[in-house]
C-alpha cells in the first residue's frame, strides 16, 4: 500500500510530551498503512530514541482516552548526524526521507485530535478534485493551548495559527500540511534559521510568491501542551523572544519588503514603543519589578502576571529586533 501522507515531528529532549504526541497519532481514523511518522531527533540526549523504539514495538504507555482504537506505527527515527542544527534543517531531512506525497507538519508538544490527518487529507482531496489543474494548497490545522493533560478531548476552542494573507502566520509548522512536489519546488526551509521561529513564515512567503493558496480546517485540530508559566522560566522568557526578534530580521533581510517590514515590526512606531518601555524600567528598577511579578505569582493572579510576562516578551523580541539592526 503506498503512503499518502508523512508526518514530519522535529524533536530534542521532550521524550515525555513526545511519547503523547506519537501515540494519539496511533489512533488516527485515516487508513492504517497510508500514512508515516518521521521522528527527526535535533541532538537529544534524553530517551527520545527509546521512546521511539518502544512504539515501534506497539509500547503504548499514555494512550489518550480519546482515542479508542490503537495500531502498531510506522514510524521512522532518524538523528540530525550533527546534532542541534534547528528545527529548520530537521524538518528537510524528515521531507527528504518523506515517502508521502503529502507533508504534514506536527510540532512534538501537539496531541493530535482521532481525525487530523484524515481531516488534512480530505481538503487536499477536495482542492484537487475542485480544480485538478491547480498544483495543490496549504492545509493550516488549528492547535487548543491547555496545561492539562485531562483536558484532551473535551476543549475544542483555541488558537488556530495564522489563517490570514498576510506574510505572518500563512505556514506554521505546528499543525499544516502541503504537497511534497511544492516544497521542494520552493526551496525547503532556509537552513541560516537555526533556532525556532520565523523559518516556518519565510517558507510560506516564498510559497504564496509561487501561488499557493491557503486553506483553514478548523476541524484538523491537536491540543498544543503548554504548562503554566512560572516565574523560574522568565530568563527562557528572555533569551526565546531575543532569538525571534533576532530571527525576525534574518527573514527581513531575505525579503525586504513593505508587508515583512510590517509583519516583523522592524520600523519605527513599534522601536518607539520599546524605547518608552526601556524609560519605564530604568525608573522602576528590574528588582521592583520582578519583586512584583512574584507578587502576582504568589497571589495566583495568573492573567495579569500572564500580561506582564507578555509584555517583557515583546520588550526582549523588540530588543532582538533592534540589535539585528544595528
Amino acid at each position: 500500500m503506498s503512503i499518502d501522507i508523512s508526518v514530519v515531528i522535529p524533536t530534542v529532549n521532550r521524550e515525555k510530551i513526545l511519547q503523547k504526541t506519537l501515540e494519539a497519532l496511533a489512533g488516527q481514523t485515516y487508513p492504517k498503512g497510508r500514512y508515516e511518522i518521521i521522528v527527526v531527533d535535533d541532538g537529544s540526549t534524553d530517551n527520545t530514541k527509546n521512546v521511539v523504539e518502544n512504539l515501534c514495538k506497539g509500547v503504548l504507555q499514555y494512550a489518550p482516552t480519546y482515542a479508542p482504537t490503537y495500531a502498531p506505527l510506522n514510524i521512522r527515527y532518524i538523528r540530525q548526524i550533527a546534532g542541534k542544527k534547528g528545527p529548520a534543517s530537521a524538518n528537510n531531512l524528515g521531507i527528504r526521507s518523506a515517502l508521502g506525497e503529502y507533508i504534514l507538519f506536527l510540532n512534538d508538544d501537539v496531541i493530535a485530535d482521532r481525525h487530523l490527518i484524515e481531516e488534512h487529507m480530505s481538503f487536499h482531496v477536495r482542492a484537487q478534485n475542485i480544480a485538478p489543474q491547480r498544483t495543490g494548497i496549504i492545509v493550516q490545522g488549528r492547535v487548543v493551548n491547555t496545561s492539562s493533560l485531562e483536558d484532551l478531548g473535551k476543549k475544542h476552542e483555541g488558537y488556530s495559527g495564522g489563517y490570514s494573507d498576510l506574510s505572518f502566520g500563512y505556514f506554521t509548522t505546528w499543525n499544516c500540511s502541503i504537497k511534497t512536489m511544492l516544497l521542494l519546488k520552493a526551496g525547503l526551509f532556509d537552513e541560516d534559521f537555526v533556532d525556532l521561529c520565523w523559518e516556518d513564515v519565510e517558507l510560506g512567503y516564498r510559497l504564496r510568491k509561487l501561488g499557493v493558496k491557503q486553506k483553514y480546517n478548523k476541524k484538523a485540530f491537536g491540543y498544543h501542551y503548554k504548562k503554566d508559566f512560572d516565574l523560574k522560566d522568565l530568563d527562557w522568557v528572555k533569551t526565546k523572544s531575543v532569538n525571534m526578534g533576532r530571527n525576525a530580521m534574518i527573514y527581513y533581510r531575505k525579503h525586504p519588503k513593505l508587508d515583512v517590514k510590517i509583519s516583523t515590526q522592524s520600523f519605527w512606531l513599534p522601536m518607539g514603543f520599546r524605547g518608552m518601555l526601556s524609560i519605564v524600567i530604568r525608573r522602576i528598577g528590574r528588582e521592583k519589578i520582578v519583586s512584583y511579578l512574584k507578587g502576582l505569582e504568589k497571589r495566583k493572579k495568573h492573567r495579569l502576571l500572564g500580561f506582564f510576562v507578555g509584555l517583557a516578551g515583546y520588550y526582549w523580541y523588540l530588543t532582538g529586533v533592534r540589535q539585528s539592526s544595528i
